[in-house]
């Protein structure tokens, strides 16, 4: 269910064959303590971004130093009102919420270049719960749309174990694994470990990437709100496709019934 969200479809061997290219550069390899800092507390001059949503506040700290195109996009579309009135299209409870689509369909909305750019993967920072995300449908086919996680679950004990069954080269970093266990998140989405998920069972699973461009540092409240939303259920998506005579399935599954209403995004620096 939660793999056709995001409609991955590059293929697992070139994938692995243009890692494999790179000298393994997803598997870079850094001391503890830099898993810390996507939780770390914003010092003065950190780039921030507080939502105001229908259903309260949230802030999130941005990491324009780690994936400067996808903070420069966001950035400058929440200042130039883009994100103005766009709804969370896509909600999914103890996952993820999903938004930035003007159309609220899930299939809209574009870069501030006007077409799609590049993903920009970082071995310190993980798809953890509160992690903001770049939505894509596929390698480097990031828009406008942006997902939050709110999980946390995250099947950290088959990451350690085939940690330790793959070749050295594909190992990830032990403090990686453990900083999933300590604050959850959506795993198999982070690039290194669905990487050593697909390499482990090389004919199921696929090569997730979704830059991680921030962390929410106050409000998850809010989101866990909005997470548990009550969405259209899947007999009112086949019942609306019927009366329509149209295929309704992608822009009404997991579509909250009342929408969630992001009213404004403030990009601030903090301490100023």
């Amino acid at each position: 269910m939660k793999k056709k969200l995001f409609a991955m479809t590059s293929a697992l061997m070139v994938l692995l064959c243009c890692f494999a290219g790179c000298s393994n550069s997803i598997y870079k390899h850094y001391d503890a303590a830099k898993y810390d800092e996507q939780f770390a507390e914003p010092e003065k001059g950190d780039t921030m971004a507080r939502f105001v949503t229908n259903m309260g506040e949230f802030t999130v700290r941005l990491f324009p130093e780690a994936a400067p195109k996808a903070v420069e996009n966001f950035v400058t579309h929440a200042e130039e009102g883009y994100y103005d009135g766009v709804i969370f299209h896509r909600v999914i409870e103890d996952f993820m919420v999903q938004s930035g689509d003007p159309t609220g369909t899930g299939s809209g909305g574009e870069s501030i270049w006007g077409e799609e750019f590049e993903d920009e993967p970082v071995p310190y920072l993980g798809t953890y719960r509160g992690a903001l995300c770049m939505a894509n449908r596929g390698t480097n086919t990031n828009g406008s749309q942006f997902f939050i996680i709110t999980s946390d679950d995250t099947e950290v004990n088959d990451y350690k174990r085939w940690n330790m069954d793959v070749d050295d080269k594909y190992k990830v970093d032990e403090a990686k694994l453990d900083k999933f266990e300590e604050v959850g998140g959506a795993i198999y989405l982070d690039y290194q470990l669905s990487n050593l998920r697909a390499v482990r069972y090389p004919d199921t699973y696929t090569q997730y990437v979704h830059t991680v461009f921030g962390q929410v540092i106050e409000g998850m409240d809010v989101v866990d709100a909005i997470s548990q939303v009550k969405t259209y259920t899947e007999d009112q998506v086949t019942e609306a496709k019927i009366l329509n005579g149209m295929d309704q399935t992608e822009v009404m599954e997991n579509k909250p019934e009342q929408d969630v209403i992001i009213e404004s995004i403030e990009i601030y620096t903090y301490g100023e």
